[in-house]
């Protein structure tokens, strides 16, 4: 980006990108150097030029719109960390297991905390609107990280230490499910072959025994009932 009509829109794509990871992070650093290099640029190339052509014009204003939005970025940054956290409290506690394990999700980190999942969304809430961690979607549940911020902050507090590295905790999907046989699998039972069918849909039912045999005795004892009325 050192001459300005090296600024294509991949590069207009990757600044707005880095910009929005920047703001959902609360990364100062990052956001200020962005800052510094769009104005740097604009002063180079687009202040006090004669001519633009069409291109650069738009240019331009593309860059000034960017300028304008790392401003807003900066201004709408948590004031300074003020935080002071018990080594011990649930939001201490709830810091450290998302830099160690990133991605956790509420019913993990409450099994971590040892408490219940409406106070880690208490606590993710405060510490999120300090700008230390933030907060993604995985299927249906919340999944949590820790900023640059929020790294900083644990390594100063004494909460971390600075060669700790990160787990990212993979992300659950429920395994896809067909019929009667993936669903007997799900719950850890058996497998159950089905029963035979008859043209009538229902299960087929052996014959009883004897049944030939019934129905001559009936016979013959219905032929000695008619003699004898006979």
């Amino acid at each position: 980006m050192e001459h300005g009509k090296g600024v294509g829109d991949g590069h207009f794509s990757a600044l707005g990108m880095l910009i929005t990871d920047a703001s959902l992070c609360a990364d100062e650093p990052a956001l200020i150097e962005v800052q510094d290099g769009l104005q740097w640029l604009f002063r180079t190339h687009y202040l006090d030029v004669p001519a633009l052509d069409g291109d650069q014009r738009e240019q331009r204003g593309r860059i000034l719109g960017l300028i304008d939005t790392v401003h807003w970025a900066l201004r709408r940054l948590p004031s300074g960390l003020q935080l002071s956290l018990h080594p011990n409290g649930h939001a201490a506690r709830f810091l450290v297991a998302v830099a160690r394990r990133q991605g956790m999700s509420n019913k993990e980190l409450a099994a971590e905390l040892g408490t219940d999942e409406t106070e880690i969304s208490r606590v993710g809430r405060k510490l999120l609107a300090a700008g230390v961690v933030w907060r993604r979607k995985e299927w249906r549940h919340n999944a949590w990280d820790i900023t640059p911020r929020g790294r900083q902050y644990a390594e100063t507090a004494g909460l971390l230490q600075k060669d700790e590295v990160a787990v990212r905790v993979p992300a659950e999907h429920p395994a896809p499910r067909e019929g009667a046989r993936a669903e007997a699998d799900a719950h850890g039972l058996p497998g159950e072959a089905p029963e035979p069918r008859g043209r009538s849909g229902r299960g087929a039912r052996p014959e009883p025994q004897g049944r030939e045999e019934g129905r001559r005795a009936q016979g013959r004892s219905r032929r000695s009932e008619e003699r004898g009325q006979g």
